[in-house]
Protein backbone atom coordinates (compact mmCIF):
# COMPACT_ATOMS: atom_id res chain seq x y z
CA UNK A 1 0.00 0.00 0.00
CA UNK A 2 0.77 3.10 -0.65
CA UNK A 3 3.75 2.50 -3.04
CA UNK A 4 1.18 2.84 -6.45
CA UNK A 5 0.10 5.45 -8.53
CA UNK A 6 -3.37 5.86 -7.55
CA UNK A 7 -5.39 8.93 -8.20
CA UNK A 8 -8.74 7.95 -7.07
CA UNK A 9 -7.95 8.03 -3.47
CA UNK A 10 -8.12 11.03 -0.89
CA UNK A 11 -7.56 10.01 3.14
CA UNK A 12 -7.65 12.76 4.81
CA UNK A 13 -6.74 14.70 1.64
CA UNK A 14 -4.16 14.02 -2.17
CA UNK A 15 -2.94 16.55 -4.44
CA UNK A 16 -3.30 13.35 -6.54
CA UNK A 17 -7.37 12.91 -6.51
CA UNK A 18 -8.91 13.79 -9.97
CA UNK A 19 -12.16 12.83 -11.15
CA UNK A 20 -11.76 11.16 -14.00
CA UNK A 21 -10.86 7.73 -14.99
CA UNK A 22 -7.31 6.60 -14.96
CA UNK A 23 -6.19 6.73 -18.65
CA UNK A 24 -3.01 5.32 -19.75
CA UNK A 25 -1.07 3.03 -22.83
CA UNK A 26 1.26 0.16 -22.08
CA UNK A 27 3.18 -1.90 -24.68
CA UNK A 28 5.42 -4.85 -23.58
CA UNK A 29 9.10 -3.46 -23.40
CA UNK A 30 10.57 -5.92 -25.97
CA UNK A 31 9.02 -8.09 -29.14
CA UNK A 32 10.19 -11.60 -30.23
CA UNK A 33 11.35 -11.43 -34.14
CA UNK A 34 8.29 -12.19 -36.48
CA UNK A 35 5.71 -11.46 -33.80
CA UNK A 36 3.42 -8.67 -33.75
CA UNK A 37 3.46 -5.44 -31.07
CA UNK A 38 0.57 -5.91 -29.08
CA UNK A 39 -0.34 -2.65 -27.60
CA UNK A 40 -3.48 -1.60 -24.92
CA UNK A 41 -5.49 1.55 -24.10
CA UNK A 42 -6.25 1.01 -20.44
CA UNK A 43 -8.84 2.88 -18.60
CA UNK A 44 -9.55 2.10 -14.59
CA UNK A 45 -12.86 3.14 -12.68
CA UNK A 46 -14.64 4.33 -15.85
CA UNK A 47 -18.13 2.89 -14.01
CA UNK A 48 -17.47 6.20 -11.58
CA UNK A 49 -16.26 8.41 -14.49
CA UNK A 50 -17.40 7.21 -17.63
CA UNK A 51 -14.99 8.88 -20.68
CA UNK A 52 -15.26 9.29 -24.54
CA UNK A 53 -12.27 8.43 -26.28
CA UNK A 54 -12.37 10.08 -29.61
CA UNK A 55 -8.84 8.80 -30.82
CA UNK A 56 -5.09 7.84 -30.43
CA UNK A 57 -2.45 9.14 -32.13
CA UNK A 58 1.14 9.59 -32.69
CA UNK A 59 4.84 7.98 -33.92
CA UNK A 60 7.50 5.65 -34.00
CA UNK A 61 10.90 6.70 -34.38
CA UNK A 62 14.66 5.26 -33.46
CA UNK A 63 17.95 7.06 -33.15
CA UNK A 64 18.58 7.31 -37.19
CA UNK A 65 15.23 9.62 -37.31
CA UNK A 66 13.03 6.96 -38.71
CA UNK A 67 9.26 7.47 -38.51
CA UNK A 68 6.26 5.88 -38.77
CA UNK A 69 3.01 7.84 -37.97
CA UNK A 70 -0.26 5.93 -36.65
CA UNK A 71 -3.76 6.57 -35.71
CA UNK A 72 -6.78 4.76 -34.19
CA UNK A 73 -10.01 6.10 -34.31
CA UNK A 74 -11.56 4.92 -31.37
CA UNK A 75 -14.99 6.69 -30.94
CA UNK A 76 -16.19 4.82 -27.78
CA UNK A 77 -17.34 5.33 -24.41
CA UNK A 78 -15.96 3.93 -21.40
CA UNK A 79 -17.82 3.34 -18.53
CA UNK A 80 -16.41 0.03 -16.92
CA UNK A 81 -14.56 -0.36 -13.75
CA UNK A 82 -11.64 -1.96 -16.17
CA UNK A 83 -10.79 -1.98 -19.53
CA UNK A 84 -8.10 -3.28 -21.89
CA UNK A 85 -8.57 -1.98 -26.14
CA UNK A 86 -6.31 -3.50 -27.71
CA UNK A 87 -4.14 -1.72 -30.37
CA UNK A 88 -2.88 -3.66 -33.26
CA UNK A 89 -0.27 -1.87 -35.34
CA UNK A 90 0.02 -2.66 -39.26
CA UNK A 91 3.35 -2.06 -39.82
CA UNK A 92 5.49 -2.45 -36.65
CA UNK A 93 9.26 -1.58 -37.02
CA UNK A 94 11.01 -4.67 -37.57
CA UNK A 95 14.45 -4.72 -35.59
CA UNK A 96 15.89 -2.59 -33.26
CA UNK A 97 15.24 -0.11 -30.11
CA UNK A 98 11.94 2.14 -31.13
CA UNK A 99 10.34 5.46 -29.45
CA UNK A 100 6.50 5.38 -29.02
CA UNK A 101 5.09 8.45 -28.42
CA UNK A 102 1.33 7.96 -28.06
CA UNK A 103 -1.37 10.93 -27.74
CA UNK A 104 -5.07 10.24 -26.46
CA UNK A 105 -7.91 12.73 -27.07
CA UNK A 106 -10.94 12.29 -24.96
CA UNK A 107 -13.46 14.20 -23.35
CA UNK A 108 -14.45 17.47 -24.37
CA UNK A 109 -10.95 18.00 -26.61
CA UNK A 110 -8.82 17.43 -24.13
CA UNK A 111 -5.29 15.45 -24.85
CA UNK A 112 -2.81 13.44 -23.18
CA UNK A 113 0.60 11.90 -23.91
CA UNK A 114 0.76 8.50 -22.51
CA UNK A 115 -1.27 9.42 -19.66
CA UNK A 116 -3.03 10.80 -17.61
CA UNK A 117 -1.03 11.11 -14.35
CA UNK A 118 -1.67 14.08 -12.56
CA UNK A 119 2.26 15.65 -12.21
CA UNK A 120 4.09 13.42 -13.92
CA UNK A 121 5.39 14.29 -17.02
CA UNK A 122 4.93 12.34 -20.11
CA UNK A 123 7.45 9.64 -20.97
CA UNK A 124 7.09 7.47 -24.70
CA UNK A 125 6.92 3.78 -24.63
CA UNK A 126 10.45 2.28 -25.43
CA UNK A 127 10.36 -1.34 -27.23
CA UNK A 128 12.99 -3.06 -27.99
CA UNK A 129 12.41 -5.46 -31.39
CA UNK A 130 15.01 -8.39 -30.58
CA UNK A 131 16.92 -9.42 -33.57
CA UNK A 132 17.17 -13.28 -32.40
CA UNK A 133 14.87 -14.92 -29.71
CA UNK A 134 15.98 -14.70 -25.78
CA UNK A 135 18.86 -17.71 -24.94
CA UNK A 136 18.15 -20.56 -23.67
CA UNK A 137 18.61 -24.08 -23.42
CA UNK A 138 16.59 -26.48 -25.56
CA UNK A 139 14.17 -28.01 -24.16
CA UNK A 140 13.52 -25.28 -20.85
CA UNK A 141 11.07 -22.82 -20.45
CA UNK A 142 11.57 -19.08 -19.54
CA UNK A 143 8.79 -17.73 -17.23
CA UNK A 144 7.68 -14.87 -15.41
CA UNK A 145 7.20 -16.03 -11.61
CA UNK A 146 5.59 -12.44 -9.80
CA UNK A 147 3.05 -10.75 -11.30
CA UNK A 148 -0.68 -9.32 -10.65
CA UNK A 149 -3.75 -9.66 -12.90
CA UNK A 150 -7.01 -7.37 -12.53
CA UNK A 151 -8.06 -10.26 -9.71
CA UNK A 152 -5.70 -7.43 -7.88
CA UNK A 153 -7.89 -5.05 -7.79
CA UNK A 154 -8.66 -2.02 -4.55
CA UNK A 155 -8.47 1.24 -3.93
CA UNK A 156 -4.55 1.17 -3.92
CA UNK A 157 -3.34 -0.72 -6.92
CA UNK A 158 -4.32 -3.06 -9.98
CA UNK A 159 -3.00 -5.67 -12.67
CA UNK A 160 -3.20 -6.45 -15.78
CA UNK A 161 -6.04 -8.68 -17.60
CA UNK A 162 -4.56 -12.45 -17.56
CA UNK A 163 -5.26 -12.62 -21.37
CA UNK A 164 -3.21 -9.60 -21.75
CA UNK A 165 -0.41 -10.72 -19.67
CA UNK A 166 -0.68 -13.90 -21.87
CA UNK A 167 -0.29 -12.08 -25.33
CA UNK A 168 2.43 -9.72 -23.89
CA UNK A 169 4.07 -13.32 -22.76
CA UNK A 170 4.08 -14.42 -26.20
CA UNK A 171 5.52 -11.07 -27.61
CA UNK A 172 8.53 -11.20 -25.24
CA UNK A 173 9.45 -14.27 -25.22
CA UNK A 174 8.44 -16.67 -22.29
CA UNK A 175 6.77 -19.37 -22.16
CA UNK A 176 4.64 -19.46 -18.66
CA UNK A 177 3.53 -16.92 -16.94
CA UNK A 178 2.57 -17.29 -12.99
CA UNK A 179 0.24 -15.13 -11.67
CA UNK A 180 0.05 -14.66 -8.10
CA UNK A 181 -2.62 -11.79 -7.22
CA UNK A 182 -2.77 -10.67 -3.17
CA UNK A 183 -4.48 -12.95 -1.11
CA UNK A 184 -5.83 -9.95 0.51
CA UNK A 185 -7.13 -8.86 -2.75
CA UNK A 186 -8.68 -12.32 -3.81
CA UNK A 187 -10.42 -12.15 -1.00
CA UNK A 188 -12.52 -15.68 -0.97
CA UNK A 189 -12.57 -19.17 -2.43
CA UNK A 190 -15.11 -18.11 -5.10
CA UNK A 191 -12.90 -15.17 -6.60
CA UNK A 192 -9.85 -17.61 -6.50
CA UNK A 193 -11.23 -20.03 -8.49
CA UNK A 194 -12.50 -17.70 -11.01
CA UNK A 195 -9.14 -16.80 -11.58
CA UNK A 196 -7.88 -20.25 -11.66
CA UNK A 197 -10.91 -20.83 -14.14
CA UNK A 198 -10.09 -17.94 -16.42
CA UNK A 199 -6.31 -18.62 -16.43
CA UNK A 200 -7.17 -22.56 -17.29
CA UNK A 201 -9.61 -21.43 -19.94
CA UNK A 202 -7.28 -19.03 -21.80
CA UNK A 203 -4.55 -22.48 -21.55
CA UNK A 204 -6.62 -24.56 -23.82
CA UNK A 205 -6.88 -22.11 -26.66
CA UNK A 206 -3.56 -19.80 -26.47
CA UNK A 207 0.20 -20.04 -25.10
CA UNK A 208 2.31 -19.14 -23.23
CA UNK A 209 0.92 -20.90 -20.14
CA UNK A 210 -1.01 -19.62 -17.27
CA UNK A 211 -0.27 -20.71 -13.88
CA UNK A 212 -2.85 -19.47 -11.30
CA UNK A 213 -1.03 -18.83 -7.80
CA UNK A 214 -1.39 -16.88 -4.67
CA UNK A 215 1.38 -14.14 -3.30
CA UNK A 216 -0.15 -15.14 0.21
CA UNK A 217 0.19 -12.72 3.62
CA UNK A 218 1.35 -14.57 6.74
CA UNK A 219 3.25 -14.18 9.87
CA UNK A 220 6.97 -14.49 10.53
CA UNK A 221 8.65 -15.63 13.89
CA UNK A 222 8.01 -11.73 14.71
CA UNK A 223 4.78 -11.78 13.87
CA UNK A 224 4.79 -9.37 11.34
CA UNK A 225 3.66 -9.28 7.78
CA UNK A 226 5.62 -11.31 4.82
CA UNK A 227 4.92 -11.91 1.36
CA UNK A 228 4.80 -15.97 0.35
CA UNK A 229 4.60 -17.02 -3.67
CA UNK A 230 2.56 -20.38 -3.95
CA UNK A 231 1.86 -21.81 -7.16
CA UNK A 232 -0.95 -24.20 -8.39
CA UNK A 233 -2.88 -24.58 -5.30
CA UNK A 234 -5.39 -25.68 -5.78
CA UNK A 235 -7.48 -23.73 -2.72
CA UNK A 236 -7.28 -20.05 -1.55
CA UNK A 237 -5.15 -19.51 1.55
CA UNK A 238 -6.51 -16.57 2.94
CA UNK A 239 -3.66 -13.25 4.49
CA UNK A 240 -5.63 -10.41 5.20
CA UNK A 241 -3.12 -8.70 7.85
CA UNK A 242 -1.32 -6.14 5.71
CA UNK A 243 -4.19 -5.78 3.00
CA UNK A 244 -5.51 -2.50 4.38
CA UNK A 245 -9.05 -3.03 4.68
CA UNK A 246 -9.54 -3.67 8.38
CA UNK A 247 -6.74 -1.15 10.49
CA UNK A 248 -8.23 -2.62 14.08
CA UNK A 249 -6.62 -5.76 13.01
CA UNK A 250 -3.15 -5.91 10.82
CA UNK A 251 -1.81 -9.47 12.84
CA UNK A 252 -1.00 -11.92 10.15
CA UNK A 253 -4.12 -14.29 9.67
CA UNK A 254 -1.63 -17.43 9.38
CA UNK A 255 2.11 -18.04 10.50
CA UNK A 256 4.48 -19.13 7.66
CA UNK A 257 4.38 -22.72 8.43
CA UNK A 258 0.21 -22.94 7.88
CA UNK A 259 0.20 -20.99 5.28
CA UNK A 260 2.46 -23.32 3.34
CA UNK A 261 0.38 -26.57 4.97
CA UNK A 262 -2.76 -24.83 3.95
CA UNK A 263 -1.61 -24.09 0.45
CA UNK A 264 -0.53 -28.05 -0.13
CA UNK A 265 2.20 -26.82 -2.62
CA UNK A 266 5.62 -25.92 -3.01
CA UNK A 267 6.05 -22.25 -1.58
CA UNK A 268 8.80 -19.38 -2.11
CA UNK A 269 9.93 -16.57 -0.01
CA UNK A 270 8.58 -13.20 -1.74
CA UNK A 271 11.14 -10.60 -1.76
CA UNK A 272 12.74 -11.21 1.68
CA UNK A 273 14.21 -8.04 2.09
CA UNK A 274 11.92 -5.99 0.52
CA UNK A 275 12.48 -1.87 0.98
CA UNK A 276 9.56 -0.40 2.20
CA UNK A 277 8.27 2.97 3.43
CA UNK A 278 8.09 3.70 7.29
CA UNK A 279 4.47 3.86 7.13
CA UNK A 280 4.00 0.33 5.60
CA UNK A 281 6.06 -1.00 8.79
CA UNK A 282 3.72 0.99 11.17
CA UNK A 283 0.33 1.14 9.41
CA UNK A 284 0.57 -2.36 7.57
CA UNK A 285 2.91 -4.49 10.02
CA UNK A 286 5.21 -5.61 7.05
CA UNK A 287 8.68 -6.87 7.74
CA UNK A 288 11.39 -9.21 6.14
CA UNK A 289 11.93 -12.99 5.93
CA UNK A 290 14.69 -13.98 8.78
CA UNK A 291 17.03 -16.25 8.25
CA UNK A 292 15.32 -18.28 11.02
CA UNK A 293 11.95 -18.33 8.83
CA UNK A 294 13.63 -19.65 5.74
CA UNK A 295 15.07 -22.69 7.60
CA UNK A 296 12.56 -23.27 10.16
CA UNK A 297 9.91 -23.47 7.49
CA UNK A 298 9.23 -25.72 4.51
CA UNK A 299 10.82 -23.42 1.93
CA UNK A 300 11.49 -24.38 -1.54
CA UNK A 301 13.32 -20.77 -2.50
CA UNK A 302 13.58 -17.22 -2.46
CA UNK A 303 12.88 -14.42 -4.55
CA UNK A 304 15.63 -12.30 -3.93
CA UNK A 305 15.70 -11.28 -7.31
CA UNK A 306 12.54 -8.62 -7.88
CA UNK A 307 12.54 -6.52 -10.71
CA UNK A 308 15.97 -5.21 -10.49
CA UNK A 309 19.14 -5.61 -8.38
CA UNK A 310 19.23 -2.96 -5.96
CA UNK A 311 18.92 -2.64 -2.31
CA UNK A 312 16.84 -5.63 -2.10
CA UNK A 313 18.80 -8.32 -4.49
CA UNK A 314 22.13 -7.85 -2.70
CA UNK A 315 20.61 -8.37 0.82
CA UNK A 316 18.57 -11.14 -0.45
CA UNK A 317 21.35 -13.02 -2.16
CA UNK A 318 23.20 -12.30 1.28
CA UNK A 319 20.97 -14.36 3.20
CA UNK A 320 20.46 -16.62 0.24
CA UNK A 321 24.13 -17.30 0.47
CA UNK A 322 23.77 -17.87 4.51
CA UNK A 323 21.49 -20.32 3.79
CA UNK A 324 23.27 -22.49 1.59
CA UNK A 325 26.58 -22.69 3.64
CA UNK A 326 24.20 -24.03 6.12
CA UNK A 327 23.74 -26.81 3.93
CA UNK A 328 19.88 -25.54 3.33
CA UNK A 329 19.02 -26.43 -0.55
CA UNK A 330 16.76 -23.16 -1.33
CA UNK A 331 16.59 -21.95 -4.80
CA UNK A 332 16.89 -18.72 -5.90
CA UNK A 333 13.60 -17.24 -7.98
CA UNK A 334 13.40 -14.31 -9.88
CA UNK A 335 10.29 -12.23 -10.89
CA UNK A 336 9.00 -8.58 -11.00
CA UNK A 337 6.37 -8.13 -9.05
CA UNK A 338 4.66 -6.40 -11.81
CA UNK A 339 0.74 -4.75 -11.48
CA UNK A 340 0.20 -4.21 -15.50
CA UNK A 341 3.79 -2.39 -15.99
CA UNK A 342 4.38 -3.99 -19.43
CA UNK A 343 6.56 -1.64 -20.25
CA UNK A 344 7.43 0.71 -17.23
CA UNK A 345 7.00 1.42 -13.89
CA UNK A 346 4.68 4.13 -12.23
CA UNK A 347 3.94 4.19 -8.22
CA UNK A 348 3.78 7.13 -5.58
CA UNK A 349 6.78 9.01 -4.59
CA UNK A 350 5.20 10.65 -1.65
CA UNK A 351 2.03 9.79 -0.47
CA UNK A 352 -1.06 11.68 -1.63
CA UNK A 353 1.92 14.05 -3.28
CA UNK A 354 3.81 12.72 -6.29
CA UNK A 355 4.52 10.34 -8.59
CA UNK A 356 7.80 8.43 -9.80
CA UNK A 357 8.59 6.72 -12.74
CA UNK A 358 11.22 3.61 -13.58
CA UNK A 359 12.37 0.27 -14.86
CA UNK A 360 12.04 -1.27 -11.45
CA UNK A 361 9.10 -3.75 -12.16
CA UNK A 362 8.35 -3.97 -15.66
CA UNK A 363 7.08 -7.25 -16.79
CA UNK A 364 9.17 -10.56 -17.66
CA UNK A 365 12.14 -8.20 -17.25
CA UNK A 366 13.47 -10.86 -15.02
CA UNK A 367 12.67 -14.54 -15.82
CA UNK A 368 13.04 -17.71 -14.24
CA UNK A 369 14.52 -20.55 -16.86
CA UNK A 370 13.99 -24.31 -15.47
CA UNK A 371 13.55 -27.67 -17.32
CA UNK A 372 10.71 -28.33 -19.32
CA UNK A 373 9.51 -32.00 -17.58
CA UNK A 374 6.11 -32.24 -19.50
CA UNK A 375 3.90 -30.92 -16.39
CA UNK A 376 3.13 -27.36 -15.36
CA UNK A 377 5.68 -25.16 -14.32
CA UNK A 378 6.45 -25.22 -10.06
CA UNK A 379 3.87 -28.33 -9.91
CA UNK A 380 7.15 -30.16 -9.00
CA UNK A 381 10.65 -28.52 -7.80
CA UNK A 382 13.31 -28.31 -11.21
CA UNK A 383 16.37 -29.77 -10.60
CA UNK A 384 17.93 -26.97 -11.81
CA UNK A 385 17.31 -23.52 -12.96
CA UNK A 386 18.89 -20.06 -13.43
CA UNK A 387 17.93 -16.75 -13.15
CA UNK A 388 18.33 -13.78 -15.52
CA UNK A 389 17.20 -10.40 -17.35
CA UNK A 390 19.19 -11.08 -20.52
CA UNK A 391 22.23 -14.00 -21.35
CA UNK A 392 21.68 -18.15 -20.41
CA UNK A 393 23.68 -19.65 -17.42
CA UNK A 394 23.04 -23.01 -16.56
CA UNK A 395 24.75 -26.32 -15.70
CA UNK A 396 24.77 -29.56 -16.86
CA UNK A 397 25.67 -32.60 -15.14
CA UNK A 398 28.69 -34.45 -16.81
CA UNK A 399 30.84 -37.41 -16.12
CA UNK A 400 31.54 -38.33 -12.76
CA UNK A 401 33.61 -36.38 -10.87
CA UNK A 402 32.86 -33.23 -12.97
CA UNK A 403 29.99 -31.38 -15.04
CA UNK A 404 29.62 -28.53 -17.59
CA UNK A 405 28.70 -24.52 -17.16
CA UNK A 406 27.47 -23.06 -20.08
CA UNK A 407 26.80 -19.59 -21.03
CA UNK A 408 25.21 -17.99 -24.18
CA UNK A 409 23.89 -14.42 -24.99
CA UNK A 410 23.03 -12.76 -27.84
CA UNK A 411 23.68 -9.37 -29.77
CA UNK A 412 20.08 -7.92 -28.20
CA UNK A 413 21.92 -8.41 -24.56
CA UNK A 414 25.48 -8.03 -25.30
CA UNK A 415 28.67 -10.31 -25.14
CA UNK A 416 30.27 -11.17 -21.56
CA UNK A 417 32.24 -9.51 -19.81
CA UNK A 418 32.92 -11.51 -16.54
CA UNK A 419 31.31 -15.19 -15.77
CA UNK A 420 32.32 -15.99 -11.92
CA UNK A 421 32.31 -19.70 -9.90
CA UNK A 422 31.30 -19.56 -5.96
CA UNK A 423 32.24 -22.51 -3.98
CA UNK A 424 31.27 -23.00 -0.66
CA UNK A 425 33.03 -24.70 2.12
CA UNK A 426 33.68 -24.54 5.53
CA UNK A 427 31.09 -21.19 6.19
CA UNK A 428 33.05 -19.30 3.51
CA UNK A 429 31.95 -18.62 -0.27
CA UNK A 430 34.83 -18.63 -2.25
CA UNK A 431 34.65 -16.44 -5.64
CA UNK A 432 37.10 -17.75 -9.00
CA UNK A 433 37.02 -15.98 -12.31
CA UNK A 434 37.12 -17.19 -15.21
CA UNK A 435 38.88 -16.55 -18.19
CA UNK A 436 37.14 -14.70 -21.05
CA UNK A 437 37.45 -13.16 -23.98
CA UNK A 438 35.19 -10.94 -25.42
CA UNK A 439 32.36 -13.53 -26.72
CA UNK A 440 28.61 -14.52 -26.95
CA UNK A 441 28.99 -18.09 -25.87
CA UNK A 442 31.21 -20.36 -23.55
CA UNK A 443 31.19 -23.64 -22.32
CA UNK A 444 33.11 -24.59 -19.23
CA UNK A 445 34.37 -27.89 -17.30
CA UNK A 446 34.13 -27.53 -13.56
CA UNK A 447 35.54 -30.02 -11.38
CA UNK A 448 33.49 -30.59 -8.30
CA UNK A 449 36.70 -30.56 -5.60
CA UNK A 450 35.50 -30.92 -2.04
CA UNK A 451 32.85 -28.28 -1.70
CA UNK A 452 29.87 -27.97 -0.55
CA UNK A 453 28.04 -26.42 -3.29
CA UNK A 454 29.20 -24.63 -6.76
CA UNK A 455 26.82 -22.04 -8.03
CA UNK A 456 27.90 -19.12 -11.22
CA UNK A 457 26.87 -15.73 -12.18
CA UNK A 458 27.61 -13.87 -15.43
CA UNK A 459 27.40 -10.33 -16.72
CA UNK A 460 27.63 -8.68 -20.79
CA UNK A 461 28.63 -5.38 -21.30
CA UNK A 462 25.38 -4.22 -21.82
CA UNK A 463 25.01 -4.60 -18.15
CA UNK A 464 22.65 -8.37 -18.50
CA UNK A 465 23.08 -10.29 -15.81
CA UNK A 466 22.30 -14.25 -14.93
CA UNK A 467 22.91 -16.29 -11.68
CA UNK A 468 22.13 -20.19 -11.45
CA UNK A 469 20.98 -21.95 -8.85
CA UNK A 470 23.36 -23.58 -6.14
CA UNK A 471 24.53 -27.51 -7.52
CA UNK A 472 25.11 -29.57 -3.50
CA UNK A 473 28.00 -32.53 -3.87
CA UNK A 474 25.85 -34.82 -1.26
CA UNK A 475 29.04 -37.30 -1.75
CA UNK A 476 32.09 -37.53 -3.50
CA UNK A 477 32.06 -37.70 -7.07
CA UNK A 478 28.22 -36.80 -7.14
CA UNK A 479 26.19 -34.15 -7.21
CA UNK A 480 22.84 -32.52 -6.50
CA UNK A 481 20.44 -29.39 -7.30
CA UNK A 482 17.61 -30.89 -5.83
CA UNK A 483 15.85 -28.62 -3.15
CA UNK A 484 14.74 -29.78 0.08
CA UNK A 485 10.66 -29.67 -0.26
Amino acid sequence: MLHYAETHFKFPISRLYRKEPTILIDAPFQVCPNLPCPAWLIIRKAHRFPVYIEEIYGEWKNAKEDAIKFKFPIQKKFDKPFHFEELNFENPPLSGLWMLKVFIKYGKNKIIERWNYPFLPPKPLIINFLKKNPPKPEGWLAGETHCHSSYTMDSMEFGAAPSVLQKTAKAIGLDFVCITDHSYDLLSEKKFQKMRNEAAELNEAEMPILVAGEEISCGNADEQNVHLLAFCNENYVEGHGDGGRRWWNTDPDLPICKAIEKSGVFCFAAHPKLQMLTAEKLLLKRGHWSYKDLTENKISGIEFWNGFRGRDFYEGRKLWIKCLLSGHKLLPLGGNDAHGDLNSYTAVKKPFWSLKHNQEHVFGVVRTVIPNTGKTPFSEIPENLYITDGPALWFEKSEEGKFLLHAKSTEDFGKFLSIAIFRGKDGIEKKEEMQISNSLNFDFEIHLNDSLYVRAECETNCGKFAMTSAMFFVEHGKCELLVES
